[in-house]
């Protein structure tokens, strides 16, 4: 890694991003059609905003999951769905730096992770930026679908006021070691639990070159248990850190997987997106110390 990069990349407040995923599903009510992203600026930046609409694939997908055995007719059932749903757009907006997120007109605040549900304990969670009320996590209240757009809009987690964007990051002096160590691929990785980072905490000898320890791999979200979301790296000698997002639910046993479509790089600059290769399928092996 370049000694300008690493300058560049501690002093930036807004980190790069990988594009946005235009295609996924805007998080909404979960009993509700889905609506899909069409259209997404500044994703991760100040003015990240994202438009979403239902379509006929989602409306079909959602009649076969809540109306099949009903004896209703599933082409039927999407064209009324469609017909219901026809000129809405879904629009989600946020400052990815500052943490504040807007959703329906209305103004929310992001609030850390959830410590007050019995289910969703460690989701991301907003309280309102009128009251300064926590936003219940229920699906009558919505809190955690609020939480979700925070994520689909932000996907590295923490506003950037509250966690610096850094290529490198250890806990400062009066910080206590919280989380766990793994490997990944024979270097030895820590988890900073509290910040939501995966950092490379001992390099094996052949990366080296491109990554010192403390760098970060992964930055985002996770609930302990169950699921990580964010923006992952791949490294390259002498090249800026190439960013993608990637997700995966934590299944039980010794090891965790997250997922995405990794950079293809044509020298330095990155000439597209795969999900094939080492880097698409990051693994971590988390019995090993």
């Amino acid at each position: 890694m370049s000694s300008v990069l690493s300058i560049f990349f501690l002093a930036a407040a807004i980190p790069a991003m990988p594009p946005a995923p235009i295609g996924d599903t805007l998080p909404g009510y979960p009993k509700s059609p889905d609506a899909i992203i069409f259209e997404f600026t500044d994703m991760g930046g100040t003015t990240s905003s994202a438009k979403a609409k239902v379509t006929p694939e989602s409306a079909l997908s959602w009649c076969e999951n809540w109306r099949a055995g009903t004896g209703e007719n599933m082409q039927a059932c999407a064209k009324a769905v469609l017909d219901s749903e026809a000129g809405r757009v879904y629009e989600a907006s946020a400052n990815c730096q500052t943490g504040d997120l807007w959703v329906d007109g209305k103004h929310y605040l992001f609030n850390g992770p959830d410590e007050s549900s019995q289910f969703f304990a460690g989701y991301a969670s907003v309280r309102d930026a009128e009251t300064g009320k926590n936003v219940g996590m229920s699906n009558a209240e919505g809190g955690r679908e609020l939480g979700a757009k925070w994520l689909s809009l932000c996907p590295m987690g923490l506003p950037y006021d509250v966690f610096p964007v850094q290529s490198t990051f250890k806990p400062g002096p009066d910080e206590s070691l919280f989380g766990e160590y793994m490997g990944h691929n024979r270097s030895v990785m820590f988890h900073h639990e509290k910040h939501h980072v995966i950092v490379y905490s001992d390099p094996k000898p052949a990366i080296a070159g491109a990554i010192r320890p403390d760098t970060v791999l992964f930055r985002g979200w996770h609930v302990p248990g169950e699921w990580y979301s964010g923006v992952a790296y791949t490294f390259k000698k002498n090249c800026d850190p190439a960013p993608y997002l990637v997700s995966g639910h934590y299944q039980g046993g010794p090891t965790l997987t997250l997922r995405g479509k990794a950079p293809i790089r044509d020298g330095c600059k990155v000439v597209g997106y795969s999900d094939k290769g080492a880097s698409a399928n990051l693994v971590f092996d988390l019995a090993q110390h």
